[in-house]
């Protein structure tokens, strides 16, 4: 059962928002579902309507916090599930990534989760031109218009070039395959079409077919990626705990050439969404140049101040001098003032590293 937050509206009013203060532990009971996304459920013998941000079912039970209360609405917040005996087998040490995802203790998604961690970053390098035949050269069309491209990410529309391409991918692939379902039959046409551009799709239909399962591909890379993307869905999600976190490995195109790039952020909650304001942000990247490169950031209102994580000291830090003057007048743009630079060793730096990894910070605030 994959469960996210729950937003109580309107309804809290009359039983009193004062009596639930954030940080406050709850058992919930979901007493009945009203569609997809909403229903009623039970807290402390109240019975509140609710929109769920899950897929419970009605007689689940489970222990939420406060998180927000904000204009008569409630968040609340799922804890993790703890593992029970006949569940999937976890080393203790991946325990805690496992719950705070707030996903079923499933050994499929288990695997999922793991091998997304553990999986080569430059995947997609790898199958670069060695498919060979008309469908594998469909394949990588599809993975080249689906990737984002270097310079397309520099504009001031960077960000939206980025989301567009996470579709292309097909990271909220289901979702919108339940949403076409509920249209109307012209929609569900056009939506069904752009679904079929998407990377996932091409990879299932390559897969699902007799051709597909006759071409060559003896080291079952289509499937690993498949299984990629799959994975990268499950981290996509923000998680169950107060802090939201999410991973992301994101393959860019620089020219020809695929530059993988692990992104790892965590923040406070607003509402249902992320607080950007409010965030810590790393990134690492291969480049060729250079070598691989880290970068930790803090966001904090309008300030930002970061880490650049390099295994070269020595050269490095004239290189960064020199960038930094435009680099802060980007950063004005957007409307952020760059407080604090600093340089590290990468290698060195292994809190970094496990963030990457999927350990996020405990607590609430996101600070140095």
């Amino acid at each position: 059962m994959e469960l996210g937050s729950i937003l109580a509206p309107g309804t809290m009013n009359k039983i009193g928002l004062n009596q639930w203060q954030p940080g406050v532990r709850l058992l919930v009971e979901v007493v009945q579902k009203i569609g997809d996304k909403e229903g009623i459920i039970r807290v402390k013998g109240q019975d509140i309507f609710a929109i769920l941000e899950t897929s419970a079912k009605s007689g689940d039970k489970f222990w939420v916090k406060v998180g927000d209360i904000k204009e008569g609405n409630l968040l609340l917040i799922r804890e993790p599930l703890l593992l029970k005996q006949g569940d999937a087998p976890i080393a203790p040490q991946q325990l805690p990534q496992f719950a705070e995802r707030g996903l079923p203790n499933n050994m499929d998604i288990v695997t999922l989760l793991k091998t997304f961690l553990t999986a080569n970053t430059s995947l997609l390098g790898s199958i670069m031109g060695t498919l060979p035949g008309p469908t594998n050269e469909e394949i990588m069309l599809s993975i080249k218009k689906s990737l984002p491209k270097w310079a397309d990410l520099s504009e001031e529309n960077g960000s939206e070039e980025l989301v567009e391409c996470l579709r292309k991918i097909g990271l909220n692939y289901e979702q919108r395959i339940q949403i076409m379902l509920k249209s109307d039959s012209q929609t569900k046409e056009v939506e069904k079409n752009s679904l079929k551009e998407t990377l996932k799709y091409t990879l299932l239909q390559a897969l699902s077919t007799s051709e597909g399962q006759n071409f060559d591909d003896p080291e079952g890379v289509l499937a690993q990626l498949l299984q990629k993307i799959t994975g990268q869905q499950l981290w996509f999600k923000t998680g169950a705990m107060d802090n939201a976190y999410m991973l992301l490995h994101l393959p860019l195109l620089n020219r020809e050439t695929i530059v993988p790039v692990k992104v790892a952020i965590e923040s406070a909650r607003k509402g249902p969404k992320m607080d950007e304001k409010h965030c810590r942000i790393a990134i690492q990247i291969e480049t060729q140049v250079l070598g691989d490169l880290g970068i930790d950031a803090f966001f904090n209102q309008d300030t930002l101040s970061f880490r650049v994580l390099t295994r070269d000291l020595e050269f490095f830090p004239q290189l960064l001098e020199e960038v930094m003057p435009e680099t802060r007048a980007r950063f004005a743009k957007l409307g952020f003032i760059i407080d604090k630079v600093e340089i590290g060793e990468l290698d060195k730096n292994l809190e970094f590293q496990s963030f990457l990894q999927g350990s996020r910070r405990s607590g609430v605030d996101i600070q140095r």
